[in-house]
C-alpha cells in the first residue's frame, strides 16, 4: 500500500504551486516592508537633522530649553502624522545629540513576527560655543584710515564682536592688534625677557642763555627800497600713508613801493637769562623689527625684539581674552595715524595666536583642538620698509617697497602653514599690487574680500562671522 501511495503524484503540482505562491508573497511583502521602513528612517533622519540644527543655532545652552526647541521643531514639520518622541542630550564632546523615535507597522511581515517595530534616527551638531576658537583682529590704523574709514571699520568689527558675545562659555577668545608702521606692546611689558628696551633717561644739556632786550635807542627814519611783486608758489605733493595731498606753496604777493620807516637800536640787559635744556629718551611701548631671518619669525627663541625710544605707535595691543567687551572697547578707542608696514601687523597677529613667548595667552584650555583665526584688514600698500630695527618711509634713501611686500607674502605663507585660518579684507584699496598680496594671504579664495565701500566692509565682516559660528552636522 505504501508503494502505491508513493507512486501517486496527482496532487503534487497543486502543493508545489501553493508553496511557491506563499514564498513569492513573503518575498514581495518583505521587500515592500523594507522599502517602507527605509523610507520612514530617512524621513526621521531628516527631522532629526533639522531639529538639531535648529537647537544648535538658537544661541541657547540650557539642556531643557534646547530640548524644547528640538521637540517643537519636530512637531511643527512632522507631516507623516506619526507619533514621535524627541530626545536631546549632550555628547562627551559637548555636542547636541537629538534622537527622533517612532514606530513602524509592517504591511505583511507582521503576520510572521513583530506587529510593531521601533524606528529611530540620531543627529549630532556642535554648539557654537563648544567649538573653541582664537580670533585675532589685525586692524590697519594708519593715517589713510582717518575719518569715515575708521568709523566704518569700528562699526563693522564691533558688529562681529557683538555676535561672538552671544556665545556662552570661555571657548571663544579674541585679540586686537592695531598696527601702522609699528606696534605698541604696552609699557607693562617693559621687563619681559623677550624685549630689549633701554631705561627712560633724561640727559642734561648746556643751558640755553641769552641777553634779553630791555629797551631801544637811536631811533631814526630810514628809506625803504621798492620790493617787486612775487608770483604765487604752487603747492607740492605730499603723502600721508601713501595717500597724496597738496602741501606747501604760497599765495602771490603784490609789489611794495619805496617808502620810509622808523628803526631803533636795541638795548640789551647786562645779565643773561638762562634756560635749562635736556635730552629725554622715553619708551612708549613701540617695538621694531629683528634682523633677518628673525624678522620673519614670531617666536622669541632667545632673540630679543627691539623696543624703540621716542616713537609713537598708536594704541596698545590686546592679547587673547574671553572679555569681548574689552575687545569692543579697544576697537572703539582706535585712532588713525602713521604709515603702513604690513609685516608688523602680520607678525604680531601671528604671535597672538602662538602659545609661546612673546605672547602666551594661546597656551590655554582646549589648545589642542582650538581653531586659530586671523582677520586682517588694511586700506593701503606698504609705505614703509625695514632698515635695521626701524621702518623708513618713501622719503628715505633706504626705503624698499619690494622688500616690505616680499616679507608680507612670506609671513602670510608661514601663517597659513601653521593651520591658521586667514581672512583678508582690502578696504577701498586701489593699489593692485597690494590687493594681490592680500588675496594671496587669504587661506582660501573665498576668504578674501574686496570691500570698496563701507557697506561692503560691513558685509565682509558679516560673512566672516557667519563662517566662524556656522553650525554643522557631525553625525
Amino acid at each position: 500500500m505504501l508503494k502505491k501511495y508513493l507512486k501517486n503524484t496527482s496532487g503534487n503540482v497543486a502543493i508545489m504551486f501553493a508553496v511557491s505562491v506563499m514564498t513569492i508573497l513573503v518575498g514581495v511583502g518583505a521587500a515592500a516592508d523594507f522599502a517602507s521602513l527605509n523610507s520612514k528612517k530617512n524621513t526621521y533622519q531628516n527631522l532629526a537633522d533639522a531639529a538639531v540644527l535648529a537647537a544648535a543655532s538658537s544661541g541657547e545652552t540650557d539642556k531643557e530649553t534646547l530640548k524644547q526647541i528640538a521637540t517643537t521643531y519636530v512637531a511643527e514639520v512632522n507631516l507623516t502624522g506619526d507619533t514621535l518622541k524627541t530626545k536631546l542630550k549632550f555628547s562627551k564632546k559637548g555636542h547636541i545629540r537629538v534622537t527622533v523615535q517612532g514606530q513602524y507597522k509592517p504591511l505583511l511581515m507582521g503576520m510572521f513576527g513583530k506587529k510593531v517595530s521601533k524606528v529611530a534616527a540620531v543627529a549630532e551638531a556642535p554648539l557654537p560655543a563648544s567649538e573653541p576658537v582664537n580670533i585675532v583682529f589685525v586692524l590697519d590704523t594708519t593715517g589713510s584710515m582717518s575719518g569715515a574709514r575708521m568709523a566704518s571699520m569700528k562699526s563693522a568689527a564691533n558688529d562681529l564682536l557683538n555676535e561672538l558675545e552671544k556665545l556662552d562659555g570661555d571657548s571663544v577668545k579674541v585679540s586686537v592688534i592695531p598696527f601702522a608702521e609699528y606696534v605698541n606692546v604696552g609699557l607693562s611689558r617693559r621687563n619681559e625677557i623677550w624685549l630689549d628696551v633701554n631705561d627712560d633717561s633724561v640727559t642734561p644739556l648746556p643751558d640755553s642763555c641769552y641777553y634779553p632786550v630791555i629797551g631801544t635807542t637811536n631811533c631814526r627814519v630810514v628809506n625803504t627800497p621798492y620790493i617787486p611783486a612775487r608770483p604765487a608758489v604752487p603747492p607740492r605733493t605730499c603723502y600721508n600713508d601713501g595717500v597724496p595731498y597738496s602741501c606747501g606753496g604760497s599765495a602771490a604777493r603784490p609789489a611794495v613801493p619805496a617808502g620810509s620807516r622808523e628803526v631803533c637800536d636795541r638795548i640789551y640787559s647786562s645779565t643773561q637769562v638762562c634756560r635749562p635744556r635736556e635730552n629725554t629718551r622715553r619708551w612708549r611701548g613701540c617695538v621694531g623689527s629683528r634682523s633677518a631671518p628673525w624678522n620673519a619669525r614670531v617666536r622669541y627663541d632667545g632673540n630679543e625684539i627691539p623696543g624703540l625710544m621716542n616713537r609713537w605707535c598708536g594704541k596698545e595691543i590686546l592679547p587673547l581674552t574671553t572679555d569681548i567687551g574689552a575687545a569692543k572697547a579697544k576697537i572703539t578707542s582706535l585712532s588713525a595715524s602713521g604709515n603702513t608696514y604690513l609685516p608688523a601687523g602680520l607678525a604680531w597677529g601671528w604671535r597672538a595666536l602662538t602659545p609661546s613667548m612673546p605672547l602666551t595667552e594661546a597656551d590655554a584650555k582646549f589648545k589642542k583642538n582650538r581653531r586659530s583665526v586671523m582677520i586682517l584688514m588694511t586700506d593701503g600698500a606698504n609705505t614703509m620698509s625695514q632698515f635695521g630695527q626701524l621702518h623708513v618711509d618713501m622719503n628715505n634713501a633706504n626705503y624698499d617697497s619690494q622688500q616690505a611686500d616680499t616679507l608680507s607674502k612670506k609671513l602670510c605663507t608661514q601663517i597659513n602653514n601653521k593651520n591658521i585660518e586667514l581672512f583678508s579684507i582690502a578696504y577701498e584699496m586701489s593699489d593692485i599690487t597690494a590687493k594681490n598680496i592680500l588675496r594671496g594671504c587669504a587661506s582660501k579664495p573665498d576668504m578674501f574680500f574686496d570691500a570698496r565701500d563701507a557697506s561692503q566692509l560691513k558685509k565682509a565682516f558679516e560673512n566672516i562671522g557667519a563662517s566662524l559660528i556656522k553650525i554643522r552636522l557631525s553625525h
